[in-house]
């Protein structure tokens, strides 16, 4: 639901809504936390697709010695690092702290339960961003073990590092952008309209 409007709608003098306002109100919050959830559930898939493909690559390479696990130990990390951030957001995914909201709540309680989920969604962002911390170092001694092991040449580095690079750049970008332009601003807004709900009460 667009926070803009739920402020106008408290501000407006008219704390006792219709009913059907009410409804209506709750029902906007059950369709945005189906959109994310449906949202979540295509990453999930999209991210699981890809780390079983790539997995396989590496296992296929491993097998037919094209990589050597005592030299090119860093691969192995920066598997085993996202696939257990992959199971630990699938296991949220499936269990949630949010129960979705019924139309037939009351607006404060679809207000609280907006705000559960955008804490929710705080912590994910949170964590993506630690497994960029994680996996950048990992990252840079799989290119130095490529490169030592003659499979990176000297020309190739520098285009290889700032390929890797910018990706890692834009990825923290996109998440700073929607945690500070967007998750943090609708926290305080739907803290503000439950402190005004509170003092009318």
């Amino acid at each position: 639901m667009n926070p803009e409007e739920m402020q106008s709608a408290w501000n407006s003098g008219r704390n006792d809504l219709p009913a059907g306002r009410h409804e209506a109100l709750a029902n906007e919050f059950t369709l945005k936390l189906a959109r994310r959830r449906r949202m979540r559930s295509i990453w999930l898939a999209h991210t699981f697709v890809w780390l079983t493909f790539i997995t396989g690559v590496a296992v296929w390479n491993t097998g037919t010695g094209k990589v050597r696990p005592e030299r090119d130990w860093a691969l192995f990390p920066l598997l085993i690092v996202p696939w257990a951030f992959a199971f630990h957001f699938l296991r949220k995914h499936l269990r949630p702290e949010v129960s979705p909201v019924s139309g037939e709540l009351p607006v404060t309680e679809a207000l609280r339960t907006a705000l559960s989920a955008n804490r929710a969604e705080q912590c994910r962002l949170k964590l993506v961003g630690i497994l960029f911390a994680i996996m950048t170092p990992f990252l840079a001694f799989s290119v130095q073990q490529l490169t030592l092991a003659g499979k990176v040449s000297s020309r190739e580095l520098p285009s290889m590092v700032a390929l890797f690079g910018a990706a890692l750049l834009f990825g923290l970008l996109l998440i700073l952008a929607r945690y500070f332009g967007r998750v943090l601003p609708e926290a305080r807004r739907l803290k503000a309209l439950l402190s005004e709900l509170a003092e009318e009460a």
